[in-house]
């Protein structure tokens, strides 16, 4: 029997501010959308504007116990933008800055370091 959002201690709640990008993560569990839920959000407004901007960000994460996935609430200022680089490098640089590294521990494989390709 699967178990409820509430019970794997995971809620959709998150705030949203002046935000004009607001990314939704979320698990489809086997790929299967009426299963999905929501694990994290981020979100940015922008503060300042010209081709160089700066952006109220906020990156929220639910924890996941089980596999050691720490609870992320961020909330911070992203300077100097190039918006010509796109909102991918907005997520990308928000990410940088409020995701914690992983610490590696001996007999441990990298984490996120699966091998990687381009589709063209």
């Amino acid at each position: 029997m699967a178990l409820t959002r509430e019970e794997r201690g995971r809620t959709d709640k998150y705030e949203k501010e002046e935000a004009m990008l607001v990314v939704n993560i979320e698990v489809w569990p086997w790929g299967r959308e009426e299963r999905k839920f929501k694990i994290g959000e981020i979100t940015a407004g922008n503060i300042a504007g010209g081709r160089i901007s700066s952006y109220e960000v906020r990156v929220q994460q639910a924890a996941y116990e089980p596999e050691g996935v720490p609870a992320i609430n961020e909330k911070f200022l992203l300077r100097d933008h190039d918006r010509r680089a796109g909102a991918l490098a907005l997520i990308r640089d928000a990410l940088l800055i409020a995701v914690p590294p992983i610490e590696k521990s001996s007999g441990e494989a990298d984490a996120g370091t699966g091998a990687t390709s381009k589709e063209g």
